[in-house]
């Protein structure tokens, strides 16, 4: 598609089916610059992708989602923390699902699908990723790189990236902790007000 400056294009939400009160809107407006450039050539290979390795003996994290609300038979409560993990940590989480499709969010992270199903990933989730698209019905390995920022106060969530579950409860907190202070850390954090 060619643009000539100053054009505007505005995608709006006309016909997409889902009623959330508002009637169509505009979702995005891109105005091509007054003064254009030609784009750079599209490379002919991408750079390489270094995978994210599990050490042996990884951590194994089991997250169960169920419903629309739960993770793991728990809803949503911001005075709890429901992981902890230790800076820099390279984990493995399986991510279960027995319902219908969802898609799992993880903060702060980079992860690699490893397995759909018991079965390698096809190629568009073969990358580096922070959302994973999880079948209904089925389980999703993952080899999650943690960061190295530590704040024991400051939780991340991971969650159903689907809107209405995560407004109804779909999520969980962890935070990330100096290796070996994980069993020091308080599993509940004063309640935030003023939002």
């Amino acid at each position: 598609m060619t643009f000539a400056p100053g054009e505007q294009v505005v995608l709006r939400t006309a016909g997409n089916g889902v009623d959330i009160g508002e009637g169509d809107f505009d979702l995005l407006k891109l105005i091509a610059a007054k003064d254009l450039k030609p784009a750079p050539d599209v490379p002919a290979r991408l750079a390489p992708l270094t995978p994210i390795t599990a050490p042996a003996g990884a951590r194994v994290r089991r997250f169960r989602l169920s419903g629309h609300d739960a993770i793991n038979g728990k809803e949503m409560d911001m005075a709890r923390i429901d992981e902890v993990v230790p800076a820099g940590a390279v984990e493995i989480w399986e991510i279960e699902n027995n319902v219908y499709s969802h898609n799992f969010h993880i903060h702060e992270v980079a992860f690699q699908v490893l397995e759909m199903d018991g079965s390698p990933p096809p190629a568009y989730a073969a990358g580096y990723k922070d959302t994973v698209y999880v079948p209904a019905k089925s389980v999703v390995r993952l080899a999650v790189q943690f960061g190295d920022f530590i704040d024991p106060a400051s939780p991340y969530m991971y969650h159903c990236h689907i809107l209405r579950h995560e407004d109804s409860g779909m999520m969980g907190q962890f935070v990330i902790v100096a290796p070996g202070t994980e069993s020091q850390v308080s599993l509940t954090i004063p309640t935030h007000t003023g939002h």
